[in-house]
């Protein structure tokens, strides 16, 4: 999945992902063995595209805040969606899908552009929103 975001990220922004800062994770990571690290296969192909790993201490995802700050704005947002509409528990796909929607079109304090805005390098219409 990461080869694909990576091909459509490159080709909307004209610009390479230059750093992927993950924690320690094996599927990020690999593993240890008696010869010593032994990158797994994402670890390999970040090496091959000359894209820099950054790895977080196992165990502290304060170090990672951004990410886990989000991570928590998404959950209360789901469940505040879930509990306000009583909806079934199978959709909470799409209430993080719409969570996500409204969280990249909305202002943020560390940006002067809202993410969308960024990224698409034009305002969103919000017209479609409705409570």
């Amino acid at each position: 999945m990461f080869k694909v975001y990576k091909a459509e990220v490159e080709n909307q922004l004209d610009s390479k992902i230059k750093v992927v800062r993950s924690d320690r994770g094996a599927e990020f990571y690999g593993k240890f063995d008696e010869r010593g690290r032994n990158p797994g296969p994402f670890a390999k192909f970040l090496q091959e595209e000359g894209i820099v790993a950054q790895y977080t201490n196992p165990g502290t995802p304060q170090q990672n805040g951004v990410a886990e700050r989000r991570n928590r704005t998404l959950i209360e947002m789901i469940r505040s969606l879930m509990c306000c509409t009583k909806l079934p528990k199978f959709v909470w796909g799409e209430a993080l899908k719409t969570a996500n929607y409204l969280l990249n079109r909305i202002p943020t304090k560390t940006a002067d552009k809202i993410p969308y805005e960024t990224w698409c390098n034009r305002n969103p219409s919000l017209s479609h929103l409705k409570i």
